[in-house]
């Protein structure tokens, strides 16, 4: 029993070291691929390939590909609340965006701090206001 688990042992260390079948190297290409089409995916309704949410009309298109599960489209007409807060950690600073819908369900996405992005932090204040969506401020 012990030589056939040796020799499991020494078989899976020569599979894991064999670079063309390495799992951790598919394992990582299917989430950069996966990552890449929920970027292209959303840029059908327009917007660029780095923002992280664009606005058409009355709906808000978020571009988050990880972090934000489910659909990424919130019409206005659904929002209850938006809260913005501001954090800062291992992953730098950040504006953490919690939209509260009418129907309970809650969407989280996050924008940096760099100037384009404030920017557009800031047209997303000016949407929120002009369809009466109530904003409130942390940090």
């Amino acid at each position: 029993m012990t030589e056939m688990l040796e020799k499991f042992s020494i078989s899976l260390q020569e599979w894991l070291m064999n670079p063309l079948l390495n799992p951790f190297h598919y394992l990582l290409a299917a989430v950069c691929a996966f990552w890449l089409f929920r970027r292209i995916s959303i840029l059908r309704t327009g917007g660029e390939f780095w923002e992280p949410f664009h606005i058409v009309g009355d709906t808000l298109y978020i571009h988050a590909a990880f972090y934000c599960i489910g659909r990424r489209v919130v019409p206005f007409s659904e929002m209850a609340a938006v809260h913005i807060s501001y954090a800062s950690g291992r992953g730098g600073r950040r504006y953490i965006v919690k939209i509260r819908r009418k129907k309970g369900i809650a969407k989280v996405f996050m924008i940096g701090t760099n100037k384009k992005e404030l920017q557009k932090l800031e047209e997303l204040k000016k949407a929120l206001k002009k369809h009466r969506v109530g904003v409130r401020e942390w940090g």
